[in-house]
C-alpha cells in the first residue's frame, strides 16, 4: 500500500513536493457572492472618491448624504483623516475590493490550487477590512464627530465579506489558521499570481500618487501670506487691500468645516491681488444661542467662538484668533476647544479677554451680523457677497477677475 505522506515528483517543477492535505470543497456560489459584494464595494468606494474630489474642487457641489452636522459625507471628506499615506481612503478602498474580488474569482474556476482555495486568503483580507472599518468608525465618532452614509455602507459590505468567508471556512471544515497556511503554501509553491498581483497593485498606486494632482492639499495656516488688516467704518474686520477695488464680504461660522476651507481659499485669493481685493469678515454662527432664526440645534459652540474672535479683536488680535479657531479644529473637536487657551497662545491679555467673554460685550456686534444675514436671506455658511451679488459656498478667482476694473 502506498504511504499517503510519501513524496511525489512534481512534473512541472522537477522537484519533490508534499501535496497539501485535502479539505472538503467550498461551494463556488460563495465565491460568486464574495465577488458581488466586492463589486458593490468598488461602486461605493468610487462614489466616496467622487465626493472627495468634488467637495475639494467644486464650490457648488452638494452631496446627497450631507443631511445634517452629524450625518454628512462632505464633513468626513474634508477631514484630514480622509487621506492615508498620500492617497484618499476611498482610493485604498477601490484597490482593496479589486484585489479581494480578483482573489475570489480565482476560486470560481475549475483549476483551483486546492479544494478550499482561496478562502484562507479571503478570510484574512475580510478580517483586515472589518478591522479597518472599526478604526474608521472610531475616527468618525471621536475625531470628526460626523458620520458618512456611504462609509457606513462600506462597513456593512466588509461585514458581509467576513460572514461569507466564515461560512466558507465552515464548509471547508478546517480551522481558520489552517486555511490561511494552505493558501500561503500554495502561493509560495506557485508565486507568479501573487507576485504579479502585488506588482500590478503597486504600479497602480504609484501611478495615482505620481500623476493625480493632490487637489486636497492647501497651504497650512502658518503659511498664509501676510496681508494688511484693519477695521472698516462699520466696525468690521478686514484683511487685504488698504484701498480695494473689489470688496468681498464673508459670512462665516467658526464651527463649520466648509467655512474653514473656503476662508483659507479666500485668503489665498486675496493674497494674489493684495492691492486690489479686500476680504471683510462677518459672523453667521449656526448656533441658536445667538441665531434666533434657527429651528433646531446645529453648531453648539459657534456663538462662543465668534465672541472669542471679537474679544481678541478688542486687543488687535482678531485675525490671529480667527486663524487659531479654524486651524485648531483640524485636529481638535469643537467641544474640546478652549478659547482661553487660544487667547494665551496668540498673546492677548488674559484677564481682559476673560472679562470680555464673561460679559458678552461683543454679542451685539455678532447679533447685528446675524440680523444682516437674515435680511439678505443667506441660506447657509459660508456665504460671500460682492456688491449686491451673493455667492454661496465659495468665491473663485474668476469671480474676482471679472469684477476688477481693466488696467489702462
Amino acid at each position: 500500500m502506498r504511504d499517503s505522506n510519501a513524496s511525489f515528483p512534481d512534473a512541472a517543477a522537477g522537484k519533490l513536493s508534499v501535496p497539501a492535505p485535502d479539505t472538503p470543497s467550498v461551494s463556488r456560489w460563495l465565491a460568486r457572492g464574495f465577488v458581488l459584494l466586492c463589486t458593490l464595494g468598488v461602486a461605493v468606494s468610487a462614489e466616496l472618491a467622487r465626493i472627495h474630489v468634488f467637495v475639494h474642487t467644486d464650490p457648488s457641489y452638494h452631496s446627497v448624504c450631507a443631511m445634517s452636522e452629524g450625518v454628512n459625507c462632505e464633513t468626513v471628506a474634508l477631514s484630514p483623516h480622509a487621506v492615508f499615506l498620500g492617497l484618499p481612503v476611498a482610493v485604498w478602498g477601490i484597490v482593496g475590493y479589486l484585489v479581494m474580488g480578483a482573489a475570489a474569482l480565482s476560486g470560481i474556476g475549475r483549476r483551483r490550487r486546492h479544494s478550499s482555495w482561496p478562502w484562507g486568503l479571503l478570510l484574512a483580507l475580510a478580517c483586515f477590512s472589518v478591522a479597518a472599518s472599526a478604526i474608521l468608525a472610531f475616527i468618525s465618532a471621536t475625531q470628526i464627530a460626523s458620520w458618512c452614509l456611504f462609509c457606513m455602507c462600506s462597513y456593512a459590505i466588509n461585514a458581509g465579506l467576513l460572514v461569507v468567508a466564515i461560512v466558507a471556512r465552515r464548509q471547508a471544515r478546517t480551522r481558520a489558521i489552517q486555511l490561511v497556511i494552505l493558501d500561503a503554501k500554495a502561493l509560495i509553491r506557485r508565486p507568479q499570481l501573487g507576485v504579479g498581483a502585488a506588482v500590478v497593485t503597486l504600479v497602480v498606486l504609484l501611478g495615482i500618487e505620481l500623476f493625480v494632482p493632490h487637489y486636497w492639499k492647501t497651504p497650512g495656516w502658518d503659511e498664509l501670506p501676510r496681508l494688511h488688516a484693519g477695521i472698516d467704518d462699520n466696525g468690521h474686520n478686514w484683511i487685504g487691500a488698504q484701498n480695494p477695488r473689489v470688496t468681498v464680504v464673508e459670512f462665516s461660522d467658526y464651527e463649520c468645516p466648509h467655512c474653514r476651507k473656503a476662508h483659507k481659499e479666500a485668503r489665498l485669493l486675496a493674497a494674489k491681488f493684495p492691492d486690489q481685493v479686500r476680504l471683510v469678515h462677518r459672523h453667521l454662527p449656526l448656533d441658536r444661542a445667538c441665531h434666533p432664526g434657527l429651528r433646531m440645534p446645529f453648531h453648539l459652540h459657534a456663538c462662543r467662538f465668534a465672541e472669542a474672535a471679537e474679544c481678541a479683536g478688542e486687543q488687535g488680535r482678531f485675525w490671529e484668533m480667527n486663524d487659531a479657531l479654524f486651524s485648531t479644529q483640524d485636529k481638535v473637536k469643537a467641544k474640546n476647544l478652549d478659547p482661553m487657551e487660544l487667547a494665551v497662545r496668540i498673546g492677548v491679555h488674559r484677564s481682559q479677554f476673560k472679562q470680555c467673554m464673561d460679559s458678552h460685550a461683543t454679542a451685539p456686534r455678532i447679533a447685528s451680523d446675524v440680523q444682516e444675514s437674515m435680511t439678505r436671506k443667506l441660506s447657509g455658511t459660508p456665504s460671500f457677497i460682492i456688491g449686491d451679488e451673493i455667492l454661496p459656498g465659495w468665491v473663485s478667482e474668476s469671480d474676482l477677475v471679472s469684477r476688477l476694473p481693466a488696467t489702462p
